[in-house]
């Protein structure tokens, strides 16, 4: 019994063009792009929201 066996042809349409680059250590921060979120609440809007919460539970724990 042979059992032939064929290989599937490569593309070249998937291949990745690394150009052999190194990488730039003392400058990472140029390279990489910084994403900031514009919805983001400030650091006194999620206090409140924190110690707000923290008291309507206590609240709810006294009177329910």
């Amino acid at each position: 019994m042979d059992i032939e066996q064929s290989t599937p042809e490569l593309s070249t349409a998937h291949t990745v063009d690394l150009n052999n680059d190194r990488l730039d250590c003392e400058h990472l921060d140029e390279l990489t792009e910084r994403w900031m979120d514009p919805n983001r609440p400030s650091f006194i809007t999620v206090l409140l929201r924190f110690f707000g919460n923290i008291f309507v539970d206590c609240f709810r724990a006294i009177f329910a």
